[in-house]
């Protein structure tokens, strides 16, 4: 062995007797529900590397392009020019930054926390919400079942833009919706990777299933998504003109965003301390659903921010349809190609339908990114003839 192999081997070992202190340590730290580092569980198997394994996601997340697509990711509020308007890129932070706060004071695994808070929307496609049943229907129409943006999350970080993250990450991607199911989430600790590819089906087929994350970590980010929402969306209508503070329901938690999640932090500290779940009081429940109704019927939905919905409903099936017969008519001449599917491995171009590689290529696309493919394709352009 050559004196460079044996310097590599001394330090891999140095690394290795390195990750096992720190795991020590976590293991004295931690909640004995927590989820550890030693359990942690990639699909292809563990990897070495100086930084503990659900960091080593965070930074992949992080790294991804999917990730840095997020900052023309629409909220709730798309075409609109102002720039304190929150995007996907500041939700998932804030989420992240609540729900670590609070796993910190619950001795939680706050890497974990993070990696699942800053890639559970990934999947989400143009136009929020809205682009989202737009898109849906469309798949749906083309037999290809109902498009849901959890599992979007994990189809794009598995095999569209592969990282080989922890089996936890995946199942916080894939159960993070659902939050106002209840007051209690009590996990289904021990789930496996066959529990997972099942539950993966499971939400393809209904997407409306609320499923249960598998760590106490997801539990938390699952309900951490909603209150990090609800008194920030208010915060955005408030400030685009739409609603007044005095506009909204009067409950203990408050009527700013900041009120709002200083108490309902407290009150989920109060009840999920030292507990195998994470929960808040009845009445917080009770309050932040009053809330989350307030704003289905006065933001979500208002008149203001809807007037070009009906251009954005008719845009998705036109470049849908047109991207599908283009991709079956021209195949590796076509535009898809060219710009999407070049990139991907031989994996997902034999295991994927082409109707799914349209709806992986638009449920990728930034708001704006949407529009520029549509005047593209779409609208004539100068011609250069030298």
């Amino acid at each position: 062995m050559s004196q460079t192999q044996l310097d590599i081997s001394s330090k891999i070992k140095d690394l290795l007797a390195h990750r096992q202190i720190a795991e020590q340590k976590e293991e004295a730290f931690l909640f004995h529900h927590a989820s550890f580092s030693k359990d942690h569980a990639r699909l292809s198997g563990p990897e070495d590397d100086h930084r503990m394994p659900y960091k080593r996601d965070v930074d992949r997340i992080l790294h991804s392009k999917a990730y840095s697509r997020y900052v023309d990711k629409t909220q709730v509020v798309y075409l609109v020019e102002n720039d304190h308007i929150t995007h996907r890129s500041l939700h998932v932070q804030l989420v992240s930054s609540f729900a670590r706060g609070i796993a910190e004071i619950l001795r939680l695994n706050l890497d974990l926390v993070e990696a699942i808070a800053l890639g559970h929307d990934v999947g989400h496609a143009p136009f929020g919400h809205e682009g989202e049943g737009y898109l849906s229907a469309l798949s749906v129409e083309y037999d290809n079942g109902p498009f849901s943006h959890p599992l979007q999350s994990c189809r794009l970080f598995s095999a569209i833009e592969p990282l080989n993250l922890g089996l936890a990450v995946y199942d916080g991607f894939l159960c993070h919706d659902g939050g106002m199911a209840g007051h209690v989430l009590a996990p289904h600790f021990g789930k496996t990777w066959d529990d997972h590819f099942k539950e993966r089906k499971q939400k393809k087929n209904h997407p409306d299933q609320n499923i249960v994350p598998g760590t106490l970590e997801g539990c938390l980010v699952k309900l951490c998504d909603t209150m990090s929402y609800v008194g920030r969306d208010i915060e955005d209508a408030i400030n685009l003109g739409i609603l007044k503070r005095e506009d909204i329901p009067q409950t203990f938690l408050g009527t700013s965003n900041r009120e709002i999640l200083g108490v309902l932090a407290a009150d989920m500290i109060h009840n999920s301390y030292d507990k195998d779940y994470i929960a808040v009081s009845e009445e917080a429940f009770e309050a932040l659903r009053l809330l989350r109704r307030f704003n289905f019927q006065h933001i979500y939905i208002h008149p203001k921010l809807k007037v070009e919905s009906s251009k954005i409903k008719s845009s998705y099936r036109i470049l849908f349809e047109w991207l599908l017969n283009d991709l079956e008519d021209q195949k590796e001449q076509s535009y898809l190609w060219h710009h999407f599917l070049c990139k991907r491995d031989d994996n997902y171009l034999a295991q994927t339908s082409a109707v799914q590689m349209v709806i992986d290529y638009i449920a990728g696309m930034t708001d704006n990114f949407f529009v520029r493919t549509l005047e593209k394709i779409f609208v004539p352009a100068k011609i250069q003839l030298s």
